[in-house]
């Protein structure tokens, strides 16, 4: 599936297309690490300063890819539960990426894709998005995803979702803090433009401090590293330019 990469706003926007519209975008092994390593790729350069992801078509992400079900057989325990992690790990890289995500979502978020829409910095979700983990029907439960919605959501309503009794609407994505606005279906990407370009417009590597003061806050718990990168921001040369 195509996964392409181009720069706008004078290279401080990098954009990261994923294609597997075909099948509702998605995801194998092999195209969330390709995923990855063009976010990853994206956010290196130095001029960077916001990473938006583009999911083509009408979903905003199938899920894991079906087809990929069959090499189960035979599987032990202990491998099925070593590729889940490692899928999750993939994930913590869009998480720990130094710059800003941004994504429209639109359409079905299903099973794996809510993983992914946490893993983003500022989703903007389209009023008819809806949110849905079918893997009860399959016969199991879900593993990071899990994790996920359990850490996230009440526990009436984690269950409710995860047991394929309820689907979560925008509005409800919004109140559990999983996406950061929700828009007319028809706005959706003017309201991506918008804030891409908003992004783009703050100066030097400050965007790079925000991620770091947020993500250092949720992991430690402290404010101590916070007063550092702060601090760096305030005595940089730009400050004083």
């Amino acid at each position: 599936m195509p996964i392409s990469l181009t720069r706008e706003h004078d290279g401080r926007v990098a954009r990261v297309g994923f294609d597997n519209a075909g099948r509702g975008n998605a995801f194998d092994d092999h195209a969330l690490r390709e995923l990855v390593a063009a976010m990853q790729a994206a956010a290196a350069e130095p001029a960077c300063a916001v990473v938006r992801l583009d999911m083509a078509g009408r979903h905003f992400c199938g899920g894991w890819d079906t087809s990929s079900f069959a090499g189960l057989a035979g599987a032990t325990a202990e491998s099925v539960a070593a590729g889940l992690r490692d899928s999750d790990t993939q994930l913590g890289r869009i998480r720990d990426l130094p710059v800003p995500v941004v994504a429209a979502v639109r359409g079905r978020v299903i099973g794996f894709g809510a993983g992914l829409l946490a893993a983003l910095h500022l989703p903007i979700a389209g009023q008819n998005a809806r949110l849905t983990l079918p893997e009860v029907r399959f016969g199991f439960a879900p593993a990071g995803v899990g994790f996920t919605i359990a850490r996230r959501l009440p526990r009436p309503q984690a269950y409710a979702l995860l047991t394929g009794v309820t689907e979560a609407t925008a509005a409800d994505l919004l109140g559990w803090g999983l996406v950061a606005r929700v828009v007319a279906d028809d706005d959706l990407d003017a309201a991506v433009d918008e804030v891409v370009a908003a992004l783009a417009a703050v100066p030097g590597d400050t965007l790079r401090g925000v991620v770091g003061v947020v993500e250092a806050s949720l992991a430690t718990g402290s404010p101590e590293r916070a007063y550092e990168i702060s601090a760096a921001t305030i005595t940089s040369r730009e400050v004083h330019a």
